[in-house]
């Protein structure tokens, strides 16, 4: 059974890069990695030179293990699970053109972190790889990656909308079908009647998605996933970083730790030196915007490592690791694999 690694956290904290990294250091171990993006950015695609779909595809990479990467399709594979759960064809294809469907595939918030776990399950039940390692979504909040599931649930929740579809039943028989004569009136006869067929449809696949569900649960849950926030030294990133570990152990899930991106190092002992082509004057007039720079890098490096230090009284025993600034953006597989190097084994 594959090992699971979750990256979460907010968006801009270099969440991707680092996934992308983890899997590239697997890889380079000797494992057979995937790594499944969720990030409508494209940075991933960009860094590992390869065109993404919803398919794993092979990243050319020198080491002992492989390498796989791709980025989630919400819509293909919402059409995936229908095509697997549905009783028949004909059922399947009535529900993909079922325009509430279409809508609930597409638009329904949360539908994409609840795509990512229905991805993150497919690829660990091929049993293809040793790890995959799972880029979340850049939600507002990390949390969400959790809350999806529920939000989405409840939109297949026939007792919420049960009465557009069978509004004679129920206790409330008076009640409801004056609902539905006002929705009717409002949303018109055939977007009653689409949504009407899309639970009728749905009921077919309930128990698939029920069990798969579950299933995923379990994976979640279970001593094979590893769940790790990347956060930056900042107090707004670290007061994410606090919120999200609360939740984790309300949800009875570890961390196993926090990956702390571009942490500056304390500039140290910098001299700054006039070069032999300057002349004094000209030296006298840049020395002090170098000292100032040096100055400031020192202040931004006491900043970080003060961050860290209130972070790790907090992270609850959870593994704080910083990882260096490398002076500039992570556009290719050299430059992740330098990322890698400073990454933890896990």
């Amino acid at each position: 059974m594959s090992r699971v690694i979750v990256c979460c956290g907010t968006g801009g904290v270099g969440k991707t890069t680092t996934s992308a990294a983890l899997a590239v250091s697997l890889a380079m171990r000797g494992e057979r990695a995937v790594v499944l993006t969720i990030d409508p950015a494209r940075r991933l695609a960009d860094a590992l030179g390869v065109e993404l779909s919803n398919d794993p595809r092979p990243v050319a990479l020198d080491g002992a293990g492989t390498l796989h990467a791709l980025m989630l399709d919400r819509k293909a594979t919402w059409d995936g699970i229908v095509r697997r759960f549905a009783p028949n064809e004909e059922a399947a294809e009535r529900l993909l053109e079922n325009s509430y469907y279409r809508a609930v595939s597409t638009r329904l918030g949360g539908s994409h972190e609840y795509m990512a776990m229905e991805k993150l399950y497919e690829l660990v039940e091929s049993e293809r790889w040793d790890v995959v390692v799972v880029d979340t979504p850049p939600t507002q909040h990390a949390l969400d990656f959790f809350r999806a599931p529920d939000r989405v649930h409840r939109v297949f929740d026939r007792k919420v909308l049960g009465m557009l579809v069978e509004p004679g039943k129920g206790l409330f028989n008076a009640a409801t079908r004056r609902v539905v004569q006002i929705i009717h009136r409002l949303a018109g006869e055939r977007v009653i009647g689409d949504i009407a067929e899309f639970f009728r449809l749905i009921s077919g696949l309930s128990a698939g998605f029920r069990q798969r569900s579950q299933a995923v649960a379990e994976l979640l849950a279970s001593e094979q996933t590893q769940y790790w926030l990347v956060t930056q030294a900042s107090a707004p990133a670290r007061a994410d970083a606090v919120a999200f570990l609360e939740e984790m152990e309300a949800r009875k899930l570890v961390l196993s730790g926090f990956l702390v991106n571009r942490v500056t190092a304390a500039p140290g002992d910098v001299v700054a030196r006039r070069p032999m082509q300057m002349s004094e004057t000209e030296w006298a007039a840049w020395k002090p915007a170098l000292d100032a720079l040096v100055a400031a890098k020192a202040r931004e490096a006491e900043r970080h490592q003060a961050g860290l230090a209130q972070l790790a009284t907090t992270a609850h025993g959870a593994a704080v690791h910083p990882l260096p600034d490398l002076g500039s953006a992570i556009a290719d597989l050299e430059g992740l694999q330098r990322l890698a190097s400073h990454l933890p084994a896990v």
